[in-house]
């Protein structure tokens, strides 16, 4: 059973200050979400498609889908009621096409077109888990629509990932020894598996072709067209 989180807590920083400072903390953040949105715009078809932002928190993305997506409806799930008040007045705006909705990731989801996540379902601990919420995100999925997940994977090359991880925080105004600290202090809550069992885990879900469709350094984009 996925636990409540709170990233405040987690990343030990002012929620309002989130947006920012997570572009401080995640390689490539700004390109994998054009990346993902790009994904999502080659596979929307319905005429007004709803989708679900699972572990939305700030309601970034949900932000993102709206601005680009006109006729999108976006329900916002997460487990932290501090980061869906400061989505509700991020999103204030979209009030006709947005949802906020509490809730876990071992929660079952509306029927919708398309579910996208980032980096938020590293917090399950456990494969056997994780292929849980898979499941649930398959069965929600309507036929031709599309999950999207970006978030960090690690693999057979993590020592070399780790490395470039905490070269980049040092760009960005960490000292080396603090982003490899950083590193060390997520891993009481962030749990990164490798690209294969991740693809694994996604077709024991019941995803028929579940793909990695971008990757650069641990920020990943798998997910899957049915």
């Amino acid at each position: 059973m996925a636990t409540e989180h709170s990233v405040s807590a987690h990343l030990r920083l002012d929620t309002q200050e989130y947006d920012r400072i997570i572009r401080t903390y995640i390689p490539y953040y700004d390109e994998s979400r054009g990346v993902q949105l790009d994904l999502l715009a080659a596979a929307l078809t319905a005429e007004r498609p709803v989708v679900v932002d699972l572990g939305g928190g700030t309601g970034s993305l949900a932000e993102a889908v709206l601005e680009r997506f006109p006729k999108v409806t976006v329900i916002v799930r997460d487990i932290d009621p501090e980061m869906l008040n400061i989505a509700m007045g991020r999103l204030e705006r979209f009030r006709d096409r947005v949802e906020l909705s509490l809730g876990s990731f071992a929660d079952e989801l509306p029927t919708v077109d398309a579910v996208l996540s980032a980096f938020a379902l590293h917090h399950i601990p456990e494969l056997e888990e994780k292929t849980r919420v898979y499941s649930r995100i398959r069965q929600a999925i309507r036929p031709g629509g599309v999950f999207l997940n970006n978030d960090a994977t690690a693999g057979p090359f993590w020592l070399e990932i780790r490395q470039q991880w905490a070269a980049f925080m040092a760009s960005k105004g960490f000292t080396l020894e603090q982003g490899f600290q950083n590193l060390d202090d997520w891993a009481a809550e962030d749990t990164y598996f490798s690209v294969r069992e991740e693809l694994m885990a996604m077709l024991e879900a019941g995803f028929p072709e579940p793909e990695c469709f971008w990757r650069r350094g641990p920020t990943t984009i798998l997910g899957a067209k049915l």
